[in-house]
């Protein structure tokens, strides 16, 4: 039994109202004040009980923040450190390496390989940097790194994450690494990129 026929009256939905048979306008509009009144209370509540909380909290020294997630964090900036530790460019060494007359040519340059997936970059305290494994002496795209970035673009792999599946180790490849192996071994880079891209955390 619904509670709408114990309390004698019934609600039927219309495609753009409801209607509700045997109560006043006036008992509607009441009930729908009171439920906008018990709302505001519940909001109050939580903000007071979720302050007293973070107070009480701080006040025990309670970590807030969980120390699973702080070792995690620390692990992924020792490692990042590590990736920056690596040759790499900013628009204005890549300028220098090109050859190019400014710098906005260097970018208008890096956009447009970047679009077409020959390149990427991360972006480090407001800089762009570029990864210097993926070009050559020329400052050119490496070819063979090609499908392996369009396929890892496409799969939503981007930038760190990016940078440090090309340059690592991978059980994929019986502990070899992405982007040396491609030299070599094209089609076999290529199956554990797919093998990435197909995976759910990719």
């Amino acid at each position: 039994m619904k509670a709408a026929d114990v309390a004698g009256y019934d609600i039927a939905e219309r495609s753009d109202h409801v209607e509700v048979r045997g109560v006043s306008r006036r008992r509607v509009v009441e009930a729908l004040d009171l439920l906008e009144r018990v709302r505001a209370v519940q909001a109050e509540h939580a903000a007071a009980t979720r302050d007293e909380l973070v107070h009480t909290l701080m006040a025990s020294n309670v970590a807030l923040t969980p120390p699973a997630t702080v070792a995690q964090a620390q692990r992924l900036a020792s490692h990042r450190d590590a990736l920056l530790a690596t040759p790499l460019y900013t628009h204005g060494s890549l300028r220098e390496l090109r050859g190019d007359a400014r710098e906005s040519s260097t970018r208008t340059w890096l956009s447009r390989r970047k679009a077409e997936d020959k390149v990427f970059t991360v972006t480090h305290n407001g800089r762009t940097l570029i990864p210097a494994f993926q070009l050559d002496d020329r400052g050119e795209p490496r070819p063979e790194l090609q499908p392996l970035l369009a396929t890892l673009h496409g799969a939503g792999v981007h930038g760190w994450a990016l940078w440090t599946w090309l340059t690592a180790p991978t059980s994929l490849l019986s502990g070899e690494v992405p982007e040396q192996l491609v030299r070599t071994a094209p089609q076999r880079a290529l199956r554990a990129a797919e093998r990435v891209a197909a995976s759910p955390a990719a």
